[in-house]
């Protein structure tokens, strides 16, 4: 059946816009129950079972899914930006995360890397309750209250919109920076977050994390602050020509650094994503992106280099499914602890097909080949894994 799908057409040229069908409305929580228009509530599940049958210290399989409630409430929701008052600007945020399921599994096959991106230990997960200042069409914005650095709602650091395509964690989210205590989504801490908008395509962004707050973080208490400084630019010239309909996100130029004041943990990270312009499909985007970090006591995974391309509407009669293929490298260090990683690098690849049955459900079934795996000093000089990445969002 998957074969067929994919093989419904030939493949579109760009030169050749498809005409894509009215979408259907995604069915919403918030007409079912008939909230008011301030008050803006999403329900989502995630699953991500996989299984690698060759390569690894065993064939294994495992399961882990997170389910998650995200919920904000404002006066602006139902009021255009340009009449927006001060009050309009305000918001309250609420995310609520229960991951269940083996995030064993890495350690089990001799990966130092996670393959799923949902490899948390089973929990319940306050990830983000805040305050908000949302910019609209002005120049200031910022948010204070108990955050991660990835969050779901608007005010990411540390990350790329591009990266959510991607199943592998090394590839999704956070630039593979494994630096112990810093508090990645679903993680979390006390914090804040400000953002000087000089133009609509120009932000220069500043977060500040708690470390010594023992609240949702992944470590004990302790360990001081996190500093994180980021520019983001996004020139309509990465991605001239995007046709209507698309899904993918807008090309992005964004750099920044971080250091931890007590520990010492400190580096540098950056990516650029572009629309190709080649004939691929609907819509693409290319991606570059990597990471440093000189603490090679602190950060088990001290250097990171990766990149990628994702299409959509590769096939006319699927003009919503995207292609994902994505590679990295991870340099790591043998001086880290917890964690001692036997070999000086892992790599990655990635391919994946993301199906969308209907507007709420996708399914993104993925092969990653995982070489020089470096989990333990067994000889596995590379895994197969295969797996599919189940979204439901209401």
């Amino acid at each position: 059946m998957l074969l067929a799908l994919l093989c419904s057409g030939a493949p579109l040229r760009a030169s050749e816009p498809p005409a894509i069908p009215e979408e259907r409305q995604p069915q919403s929580l918030e007409k079912s129950l008939k909230l008011p228009s301030w008050l803006k509530l999403e329900l989502s599940y995630t699953a991500e079972p996989m299984a690698n049958p060759l390569g690894g210290l065993a064939q294994s399989s495992a399961w882990i899914q997170k389910s998650s409630i995200t919920l904000s409430a404002s006066r602006g929701h139902e009021r255009p930006k340009e009449s927006w008052s001060e009050l309009d600007h305000w918001r309250v945020n609420l995310n609520l995360n229960h991951v269940s399921g083996d995030a064993s599994y890495a350690e089990r096959i001799g990966a130092f890397l996670n393959p799923q991106t949902l490899s948390y230990p089973t929990a319940f997960y306050p990830t983000e309750l805040s305050l908000e200042r949302h910019a609209g069409d002005g120049w200031l914005e910022f948010k204070a209250g108990v955050l991660p650095l990835e969050s779901d709602f608007e005010g990411a650091l540390m990350t790329a919109p591009i990266f959510n395509s991607y199943v592998h964690s090394a590839l999704n989210d956070t630039y593979n920076i494994l630096l112990n205590g810093l508090p990645i989504n679903p993680y979390s801490t006390l914090g804040a977050v400000v953002d000087l908008k000089a133009r609509p395509d120009l932000t220069l962004r500043y977060g500040w994390r708690d470390l010594n707050a023992p609240t949702w973080s992944s470590t004990p208490a302790g360990l001081g602050s996190a500093h994180v400084l980021q520019l983001d630019y996004s020139p309509a010239s990465l991605t001239r020509r995007a046709p209507a309909g698309t899904s993918l996100p807008p090309g992005l130029i964004s750099v920044g650094a971080f250091r931890t004041s007590t520990k010492g943990g400190e580096g540098l990270y950056g990516s650029v994503t572009w629309r190709s312009g080649l004939n691929l499909g609907m819509d693409d985007r290319v991606w570059i992106g990597g990471s440093y970090s000189p603490s090679v006591s602190l950060d088990p995974a001290p250097s990171f280099v990766g990149g990628g391309l994702v299409v959509q509407g590769l096939f006319p009669k699927r003009p919503f499914d995207v292609l994902v293929l994505g590679g990295g490298h991870a340099g790591l260090s043998s001086q880290a602890s917890p964690s001692f990683p036997t070999k000086p690098y892992e790599g990655l690849i990635e391919l994946g097909y993301r199906l969308q049955i209907n507007p709420n459900l996708n399914l993104q079934p993925t092969l990653q080949w995982i070489f020089n795996p470096s989990g333990t000093n067994a000889p596995t000089p590379g895994i197969l894994t295969t797996g599919v990445q189940i979204s439901l969002n209401l």
